[in-house]
């Protein structure tokens, strides 16, 4: 048997390919990067590894992932030797209750010539460098302790980039392992432990173990290869869902695809076999969770229906887990590294809904609709108001709702593996989510709003960020040409943050009598288009809304002029309604200039409704608010100040239902 026949392609990972689209000429080129002898420099970089993750297969050819740790302080025999071309012998430390170190004791299943096979990944996370191998188990033992002496015979080896790698520095740590739960032997009907999820949550790496199954063997036990992979992101890209039917729980997780090498070798694999295993380390406590499952490939449409945006997903059924605490003899002695290349967390559909993050109206369009620039308006030095109008009318989502754009027309120039000037673009899909600023009209016989044909975003410009530096640089050069068009593809419109609500009995939209908005940067937007409505329904339909509105706007430099977006109406307020803005600028070098236009700022206002303080938002500012504890709440702005803003409103008493808050999520 040649080299290429034994890594050739399967079907699996040929169908995958063919779904991704993935180039004729790479498609044929992937055995040649698969080498039968092991390289000198993998050698010698297996060798001073302290740690070691291999997968096996157990008797019921079930895959199990582990990370075992190949240097020790205690035992100098500890280690891996290279000792002749693509033999290994590993002596390791794990715990006596992993899943892998006790399926070396089991009967293996055995490929379809008996062969006992093995999958392993070598990764350095001091520099992100990896190595996969894979092969056969010549012999292997283990002791009550966990320690397990490993004879490999590697006939696969690839070398693999370093995308997703968080940086860390560890060290042998010698700890006690405690079993927590042990669900290994069973098929698991209850959910995952606490702290199991939790570790879930906070991964950054976990390792994915797969198997090959031929399609035309009788025996979906006959595997001919496996494979063992890294998989990494931000902490919280693993997303996990539970089913609960006749008081028995299926546990779901969720891992997104991230632009690799397009060889999709193991979800090629679980094309041809479901079964899969995990291992998710924690390097600060030592805890470590092994799992198995049936594990598919999600597509385009059914992706996007369980993870908007994404095209391809992995979906996992948990069948088993086993959860150690201070089961790895590794210790963190580094601050982590994420990735650059680590695209944002992608969260689920109902992940969505569960906030009020409604994607009900983004659910397409029969016909592609146009959205083109019709107008800008510059309200600070790094904000403007962009109004587009769309080929087609939608509906309207409620005042503070969200519309969605696709930019992929525009910046869209097909894969890349690597960039290292700028690697946000490598996953980059070219969507962007932002809230409407401007207000639906209000039908005042029909009660509703009326469909939309323009609509407008305000837009911070970000530094580095892609397409807000693209639309302010278009805008500027706009100003220079005859006609001003930018047609993007608008995908539709969403709500989850709004304080309108209808009233069921007379279908008339209300909202609370006391609000407090609170409002960060360009988190002003949604206040933006409420204010608008309430304006509008209130001069329409006189007597119908009534409302008392304290807001708490913090700026830097000049963008807190964009709070006088709420007093260019001042003369329409009706007298059943209320503002009060009190704006908080920071950040600006010349404070004479800063100070002299606040107090022109603060003269102009009506009715004395602006006042502006030169400092940061302060504890006293929200205990102050009149009646804070009978006020709905609605916040939206950066994290930092809205993780502050809630802590500080529960200290002094607020009740966290009285909270709304906007969320980035989608």
């Amino acid at each position: 048997m040649t080299v290429q026949e034994i890594h050739a392609l399967h079907e699996g990972e040929l169908l995958v390919q063919k779904r991704r689209n993935t180039p004729n000429q790479l498609t044929e080129s992937v055995p040649s990067f698969i080498s039968k002898d092991m390289p000198q420099q993998h050698a010698d970089f297996f060798t001073e590894l302290p740690y070691l993750p291999l997968a096996i297969l157990d008797e019921q050819a079930r895959p199990w992932a582990s990370l075992l740790v190949t240097k020790s302080n205690d035992t100098p025999s500890v280690g891996i030797q290279v000792t002749a071309q693509g033999q290994m012998d590993v002596v390791a430390e794990t715990n006596p209750f992993d899943p892998f170190a006790r399926a070396l004791t089991q009967t293996r299943a055995s490929s379809t010539d008996g062969r006992q096979l093995f999958a392993g990944v070598g990764i350095d996370f001091t520099n992100r460098r990896r190595n996969k191998l894979a092969g056969t188990i010549e012999s292997a033992s283990r002791d009550e302790a966990g320690t397990v002496q490993l004879t490999l015979n590697s006939d696969q080896h690839l070398g693999n980039c370093p995308k997703y790698i968080t940086v860390r520095s560890l060290e042998h740590d010698a700890r006690t392992a405690e079993l927590v739960t042990d669900s290994g032997d069973m098929l698991l009907t209850s959910p995952l432990l606490e702290a199991g999820k939790d570790l879930i949550n906070r991964a950054s790496t976990l390792f994915l173990a797969t198997k090959h199954t031929p399609e035309n063997s009788d025996n979906i036990d006959n595997e001919t290869d496996m494979g063992l992979n890294h998989r990494g992101g931000a902490p919280g890209f693993v997303r996990l869902y539970e089913e609960t039917h006749n008081g028995k729980t299926t546990t779901y997780l969720i891992l997104p695809d991230h632009s690799g090498n397009r060889f999709y070798q193991s979800l090629g694999n679980i094309e041809t076999n479901k079964q899969v295993g995990l291992v998710f380390p924690d390097f600060i406590s030592g805890d470590i969770l092994y799992i198995t499952g049936n594990a598919e490939n999600l597509y385009n449409a059914e992706a996007d229906a369980l993870m908007p945006r994404v095209s391809l997903l992995t979906r996992i059924q948990v069948t088993g887990a086993v959860f150690v605490k201070s089961g790895l003899n590794l210790k963190l002695t580094s601050a982590e590294e994420l990735s650059p290349y680590n695209p944002p967390i992608k969260y689920l559909r109902q992940e969505l809904e569960q906030i009020g993050r409604s994607l009900d109206a983004y659910a397409g369009y029969d016909e592609p609709i146009t959205a083109t620039m019709t107008s800008v308006e510059h309200l600070s030095d790094s904000i403007s108001t962009f109004t587009f109008d769309l080929s087609s009318t939608v509906e309207a989502p409620l005042p503070g709702g969200f519309g969605v754009f696709d930019f992929s027309r525009i910046f869209d120039t097909g894969y890349s593996h690597m960039n290292e000037a700028n690697p946000q673009m490598v996953n980059e899909d070219y969507i962007r989510t932002w809230t409407l600023s401007s207000a639906p009209r209000f039908n005042v016989e029909k009660k509703v709003f009326e469909p939309l044909n323009q609509i407008s975003i305000t837009v911070k410009r970000k530094t580095g960020g892609l397409i807000s530096n693209f639309l302010h640089e278009y805008a500027r050069d706009t100003a220079r040409r005859t006609t001003t068009t930018l047609p993007l593809e608008f995908k539709g419109t969403g709500v989850g943050f709004s304080c309108f609500k209808q009233n069921p009995e007379n279908g008339q939209y209300q909202v609370p009598q006391k609000m407090l908005w609170i409002a960060g940067g360009v988190g002003i937007t949604p206040f933006m288009s409420m204010w608008d409505s309430i304006l509008d329904i209130a001069n329409a339909s006189p007597n119908t809304l009534s409302t008392d509105i304290t807001l708490l706007f913090s700026g830097r430099g000049d963008d807190i002029t964009v709070a006088k977006h709420f007093l260019a109406k001042a003369d329409l307020v009706p007298a059943n309604i209320t503002i009060k803005i009190i704006a908080f600028q920071s950040g600006n070098n010349n404070q004479a200039k800063m100070q002299s236009n606040s107090q022109e700022d603060e003269k102009q206002s009506p009715q004395s409704m602006l006042k502006i303080e030169q400092r940061r938002i302060q504890r006293l500012d929200l205990k102050t608010v009149t009646n804070l504890l009978d006020q709905d709440i609605y916040m939206c702005g950066p994290d930092a100040l809205m993780n502050w803003n809630e802590k500080t409103l529960s200290e002094l008493g607020v009740n966290k239902s009285q909270i709304h808050q906007e969320s980035f999520f989608f």
